[in-house]
């Protein structure tokens, strides 16, 4: 029975993307996704009538009869054009690429060619428009397969269908024309040689028929390249979008790491897109194959038939090396996965690889994985590489088997039959070219589509979340049990899809202490028959210790978990504030709009009620002060509050925040939470999940969780009475504070927002110039000789490189040799005739089976085939070896170098463009330049040689050929500028589409709850339709100069079939009718060899960019001293751990103000000293300080009296420990996160998860040490990650510790634990605690108070606490006493 079941998600905004389910017999459907409609989306909502720009993504979509106009031959210039000249442009244009001429030529200008004058996309090739038809087809696909046999490339096909039609229609016209000069007008021109006295008229005549024949053939193969370019495009622009589209569907990304994902929208993107571009060739190869089989079948009788075999032989052989190269390069990508994530968590977490001194270890990881790589790329490569070699060869092979077997069966051969037989089969080359481009592509977007549908398109997230129906309850769990991950693989089949804002949440991932991930077949629930109900206007306090499932909490009304039974309802828009702030890259304002509409007296209350303020007057620009990626360049404070302050400008019925007070101190804490969550948000439903439980007394209900179950809910005086685990707790709590007496201090006029409190960015930007983040500089002209320096240098220097071109040039001198010998036999005839000398134009050779010498003629013939293969062999070796040597080094050279750059790098240079060189560019130099490089080298040694053999008839051709070259020369130099502009702009392009894509991954949750997928997707489209755009224009261009160059030298061949015909050359009738054999290749070869040498140029700017950014890297001080040790330090250092600051000054960045003013304090060994303050006072900036982070502007720090400037990085780092206020965890396995050198004992190890109180957790895990940690630890709680970044310090035993906030994640009990494991494990130790919670330092032996960058207090927690109008002693009261 066959049934439909219909989920609707309440609240979901801008009719986002939803699935719809259904399950439904014989295998229909089965979770199709549509677009959902609003009133939002009417004729009157602002989403229809917002304007775009032109060529962007939003412009409708021209209709069919637009679409078909490009069929007529000329269109007149419209009164209006399309700002792309493309949309205007005929049939004659659009296959010539002739309305490009304008811009290349008439535009010669330099500096007129940028983003601003190039053309805006097409409207036909924009995302939006093609990834909606992609969309279509991919449903009608499912709608008639079912999903489980539904094939993504079967989608592509059809969406091409027609495209591909028109292009087999090409492909056979140029198969035509290939063979049509040399059936029917080379025998008629070399009879016409052969008769003196013949007519002038007639060869002439038959020399323009050869010449436009040529003409017609080249804009045939043109025609093929431009239809398939755009379709390519198209597809590329198509997949992409609906894969990110598809993306932001998911409410976790439990089956793709962002490492895989970037991964996609690198290589898989370009595979598909290979696909379309290369596969439709194979009609031109099947034409051509064709085509010659029947011409030399009519020209040299059945034996040409083995010609035909040969040549299926060799296609076959290279479609079966081929898919080899495929399958070593599916192997390939998986270690290139893999050292992509690796190198994105190294960028992401930089800032504690550096305290840790951990660059590297983390290095020689990625070294490593990058050694691994570069061994299967050879292979790879190598394969390919002999591709190219056949490419050359299996004409060579073809027809030395044919003659051969002709000359064997004593069958007749003359030079003319045989040199036209041989010009037939030349044609092929150019097929042999295109079949392992075509088979590779097929092979290898097969497996991009597999991968395509499997990361996007077969997963379903789950929609439970249902509409609330009692308007008294906001939020309701009826018995439910949750997951994070599926409970049966069927399940996602069922009815369960996807809602707009079901995404796991960057901040809250699945909690691993709760059971182990990806083992067995029902996971472990994380939450167990939760049954809550949250009246509208309630505000909800919840609480428990780590890992017992707050977070998760928060999750399942926002639809992120499984649900494996009882319901979850929600009623009324939602607003979401995560445990990790998540910003995107913009003004402060932006983050806090975030698209909303601007409304100035919400906005000033807003900022008031978050503590903003004051810290908007200290940025440089305001509210408009750029925020760096991922909000570096502001502190933890700030984050969080500009976070909760999108989540209070957006004006929800119901918040969800999830402890929020964690990264803000006292008075900032007490002030949210009076002036936000009980006055700006009074009415509105608050569900808040926090570790203070001093807030707990003020809201309406409280609920305890304990190991995924509500262990008490009710209100706070009710739960106190009961006496059960909540009171314990609360009195647990009072009582480690020992300051459940202490009421609240009163405030001075105008509250603490009052008070100007400068922050203490990691990289702040205040007093810069500009904004924080510059666009990225792009080099002008062509790549310089340093970088082919550089790489040749990185290739094994100048040697290598010789000799790999000498190899190169023997193959080809062997490749020449062949048909000159070839032409000297047939030459010789039968051996005795002796007239030919003095009259080699009409005499008779005589028939070449009556030479006596004809084995010796056949043996060498074999023997250079064999000397040619054996060759090119060796230099497939060489030239291998070499290029991938080259980019390994200057993979890891650029590596090295960003490992060593100061935080300040980080701090302005986003993740994206990094992983662009890292990806993308290395890609290109991996897999891209190597195959046109030595083609490139191959093709420039073939025209060399040809003009060589083609000199011979008469010096006026080889003057002839000369000055036509050097035209075309000059007429390349002149707009390849151009081309390396486009190829520039479409490389730089690729950063921002990396950024967008990372940025999204981290806040998929805060991006649905807000509604604002859409305003993502169509960012990615406008980015996505950038990069396209010149892409497409640079394929363009290559194809305008390449066209227009093959015209030129089609002069050529014009110009030897003249001096042919009339009998200008006395060169042997056998060497005329080779020349003009070999001189039909010509124009295809020297175009080939401009347009390759052009994509190798282009190619370089790749390099160019390593190098560039090589240049930036300006590393910290000397990691290392030249004695191994700083001056007067003695060998075992520090002894005591004493510290001693004396008037210390430091800023983050040249142009940013000092943030540390004049800092002097002595911090006794062994001491453990509490540092705190307001947020932004500095606290945090004493770290960075302590571990060089940041370089002094003026005095110094002295570690047992050794200052820590005279001592390496790597010595001092590596003697200090710290416990980041971000937790930090590595891909890979628990017992590499805490002891990644391997230096300490399983026993050992354990100790430390024991007193961390993991050991429990832990031991959940079938693998134990062994288990894996997922990407950002993202199977383990925040609280979870704390408790093992502890452990990691436990295990260093350094003398000084540093404690960065590292409990502000943890719950109050464990926190007590915790503290009393740093006492007991750190003794004798100088610890220094950095702390919000001042109860935490209460049982330190000295509190440091900062503010504004200075020292304030000083003292003994008792000596402070008696001190009137002390700063510690009104952060104790506001801490204690909210209300």
């Amino acid at each position: 029975m066959t049934r439909r079941k219909l989920c609707w998600v309440p609240g979901s905004s801008g009719g986002g993307v939803v699935n719809l389910g259904f399950d439904v017999g014989d295998g229909a459907v089965s979770g199709l996704s549509y677009r959902t409609y609003t009133p939002e989306d009417g004729p009157g909502s602002p989403h229809a009538r917002e304007p775009e720009p032109p060529g962007s993504t939003a412009a409708p979509p021209p209709g069919k009869r637009d679409a078909w106009r490009v069929l007529l031959p000329f269109r007149p210039r419209p009164a209006r054009p399309s700002p792309q000249p493309l949309d205007d442009a005929g049939l004659f244009s659009y296959l010539t690429v002739s309305w490009l001429s304008p811009l290349l030529l008439g535009r010669g200008g330099r500096q007129r060619l940028d983003e601003s004058t190039i053309p805006p996309l097409s409207t036909q090739d924009a995302s939006d428009r093609n990834a909606s038809r992609l969309r279509r087809l991919w449903e009608e696909e499912v709608s008639r397969r079912g999903l489980a046999k539904a094939s993504m490339l079967r989608v592509i096909l059809r969406f091409q269908r027609t495209r591909a039609l028109v292009d087999a229609l090409l492909g056979g016209s140029f198969a035509l024309m290939s063979v049509l000069g040399p059936v029917l007008i080379i025998p008629r021109i070399l009879e016409c040689a052969q008769e003196r006295g013949g007519s002038v008229a007639q060869g002439v005549g038959l020399s323009l028929a050869l010449f436009l024949s040529e003409c017609l053939k080249s804009l045939s193969l043109c025609a093929c390249w431009i239809v398939n370019q755009r379709s390519g495009v198209r597809c590329r622009a198509a997949v992409s979008a609906l894969a990110f589209e598809k993306l932001l569907q998911f409410k976790s990304l439990t089956h793709i790491s962002s490492g895989e994902a970037i991964s996609f929208f690198t290589s898989d993107v370009n595979y598909l897109f290979e696909g379309v571009y290369y596969v439709p060739l194979l009609f031109l190869s099947g034409f051509s194959l064709l085509f010659c089989t029947i011409s030399s079948y009519l020209t040299l009788g059945p034996t040409a038939l083995i010609s035909t075999a040969s040549y299926l032989l060799v296609l076959l052989l290279m479609a079966l090396l081929t898919i080899v190269i495929v399958k070593e390069q599916k192997h390939t990508s998986e270690v290139s996965d893999q050292r992509i994530r690796v190198t994105s968590e190294v960028l992401t977490c930089i800032k504690l690889i550096k305290m840790y001194t951990w660059e590297k270890p983390f290095t020689n990881i990625i070294k490593g994985l990058r050694r691994k790589e570069r061994k299967l790329m050879e292979k790879s490569g190598l394969i390919q590489s002999l591709n190219t070699i056949l490419l050359f060869v299996a004409p060579i092979l073809s027809t030395l088997v044919m003659f051969l077997t002709h000359v064997g069966l004593q069958l007749e051969l003359k030079a003319s039959t045989a040199f036209t037989v041989l010009a037939i089969w030349n044609s092929m080359r150019l097929v042999v070219f295109f079949l392992p481009f075509s088979v590779k592509g097929l092979r290898e977007s097969q497996s991009a589509a597999e991968r395509f549908k499997r990361f996007f398109l077969q997963e379903s997230p789950v929609l439970y979340v249902q509409a609330g129906t009692d308007p008294n309850k906001a939020l309701v769990l009826e018995k439910a049990t949750l997951s994070w991950q599926r409970a049966r693989p069927g399940l996602a089949n069922g009815a369960a899809e996807p809602e707009s804002n079901g995404h796991a949440p960057d901040g809250t991932p699945p909690p691993g202490g709760l059971g182990p991930t990806g083992t067995g077949d029902s996971p472990a629930p994380t939450l167990h028959r939760i049954h809550l109900e949250v009246a509208k206007g309630t505000l909800l306090g919840v609480c428990g210790g780590t890992g017992s499932g707050k977070s998760s909490l928060l999750s399942a009304f926002l639809g992120e978990m499984h649900l494996l039974e009882g319901a979850v309802g929600v009623r009324g828009s939602l607003a979401y504030v995560p445990q990790q702030a998540w910003l995107v890259s913009g003004s402060v304002r932006d983050n806090i709009l975030m698209g909303s509409q601007w409304d100035q007296a919400r906005y000033l209350q807003v900022l008031h009620c978050c503590s903003l303020t004051r810290d908007l007057q200290i940025l440089p620009f305001g509210d408009s002060t750029e925020i760096g990626e991922r909000g570096l360049n502001l502190s933890g404070g700030q984050r969080q509050r500009i976070s909760l302050a999108r989540a209070v400008y957006s004006d929800r019925e119901t918040y969800l925040l999830d402890d929020p007070l964690s990264a803000v101190d006292a008075h900032v804490g007490r002030h949210i939470f009076q002036e936000c969550i009980r006055k700006a948000l009074r009415g509105k439903t608050v569900v808040l999940v926090t570790h203070q439980l001093q807030c707990l007394q003020f809201c309406d209900q409280v609920v305890l969780l304990a190991n995924g179950k509500i262990c008490e809910q009710g209100p706070h005086r009710e739960l106190m009475q009961r006496g059960g685990p909540y009171a314990r707790l609360i009195q647990t709590m009072h009582g480690e504070a020992a300051q459940d007496t202490l009421q609240a201090a009163p405030e001075p006029p105008g509250g603490p927002a009052q008070h100007p409190v400068p922050e203490e960015p990691p990289g702040d930007s205040a007093g810069l110039q500009n904004q924080l983040t510059q666009q990225e500089k792009m080099e002008q002209g062509s790549p310089t000789w340093r970088v082919y320096h550089h790489y040749i240098q990185g290739a094994g220097g100048y040697a290598v490189a010789v000799a790999v071109l000498l190899l190169m040039v023997l193959f080809t001198f062997l490749s020449a040799f062949y048909f000159w010998w070839l032409s000297y036999w047939l030459e010789q005839g039968s051996g005795t005739n002796s007239s030919h000398e003095s009259n080699r134009s009409t005499s008779d050779p005589g028939n070449i089976l009556d030479n006596p010498r004809l084995s010796f003629y056949e043996t060498v013939l074999g023997l250079s085939t064999l000397a040619l293969t054996c060759v090119g062999v060796c230099s497939s070796v060489a030239f291998t070896r070499a290029t991938r040597k080259a980019s390994t080094a200057l993979h890891n050279s650029l590596f090295s170098k960003v490992s060593l750059c100061p935080m300040s790098f980080f701090d302005t240079t986003p993740t994206g463009r990094l992983l662009n060189c890292f990806a993308g560019d290395l890609d290109q130099l991996d897999q891209q330049l190597p195959i046109v490089a030595e083609e490139f080298l191959l093709l420039l040694l073939l025209v060399l040689i040809n003009m060589v053999i083609v000199s011979v008839l008469s010096p006026y051709i080889l003057a002839i050929g000369a000055v036509l070259f050097a035209g075309c020369i000059l007429f390349y130099v002149k707009v390849k500028w151009a081309l390396t502009v486009f190829k520039r702009l479409e490389s730089y392009s690729r950063s921002p589409v990396f950024s967008h894509i990372l940025t999204a991954l981290r806040g998929l949750s805060s991006i649905h709850v807000y509604g604002k997928a859409e305003d993502f997707v169509r960012q990615f489209n406008r980015l996505n339709d950038k990069q396209i755009n010149y892409q497409l224009m640079y394929l363009s261009s290559t194809r305008w100069v390449s066209l227009r160059m093959e015209l030129l030298v089609n002069l050529v061949t014009l110009a030897v079939a003249l001096f042919i015909a009339l009998g200008a050359s006395s060169a042997p009738h056998s060497y005329q009718a080779l020349t003009i054999s070999l001189i039909l290749q010509l124009a295809s070869t020297f175009q080939a060899m401009v347009r390759m040498g052009s994509e190798t140029e282009a190619y370089f700017t790749a390099a160019e960019r390593l190098l560039q950014y090589q240049k930036l890297c300006v590393p910290e001080a000397p990691r290392q001293g030249p004695s191994g040790r700083g001056a007067g330090r003695p060998a075992v250092w520090p002894q005591h751990g004493e510290l001693c600051f004396q008037d210390y000054q430091m800023r983050y960045r040249y142009n940013t103000p000092v943030v540390l003013k004049g800092i002097s304090l002595t911090v006794r060994g062994q001491e453990v000293v509490g540092i705190v303050g307001r947020t932004g006072s500095g606290k945090s900036s004493l770290g960075m300080a302590l571990f060089r982070l940041a370089e002094p502007t003026a005095g110094c720090i002295l570690i047992d009296g050794v200052d820590i400037s005279s001592v390496s990085l790597e010595d001092l780092r590596s003697k200090l420990s710290v416990i980041p206020q971000d937790p930090v965890l590595f891909s890979g396995t628990i017992r590499l996160n805490l002891d990644p050198f391997g230096q300490h004992s399983d026993e050992e190890i354990w100790g430390a998860l024991e007193r961390t109180f993991l050991s429990h957790t832990i031991q959940k895990f079938p693998q134990r040490l062994q288990a894996e940690v997922e990407e950002n630890g993202e199977n383990f709680s925040v609280g979870e990650r704390q408790l093992l970044c502890i452990a990691r310090a436990l295990l260093r035993n350094s003398k000084i510790v540093l404690i960065d906030e590292a409990t502000a994640s943890i719950d109050t009990e464990t926190e007590t634990l915790i503290q009393r494991t740093v006492r007991e494990a750190f003794r004798g130790c100088t610890v220094l605690i950095i702390a919000h919670r001042v109860a935490t330092v209460l049982a330190c032996d000295r509190i440091l108070v900062m503010d504004n960058g200075k020292v304030v207090e000083f003292d003994s927690p008792e000596a402070l606490q008696r001190e009137p109008g002390s700063m510690f002693a009104g952060l104790l009261r506001t801490a204690t006493a909210l209300g």
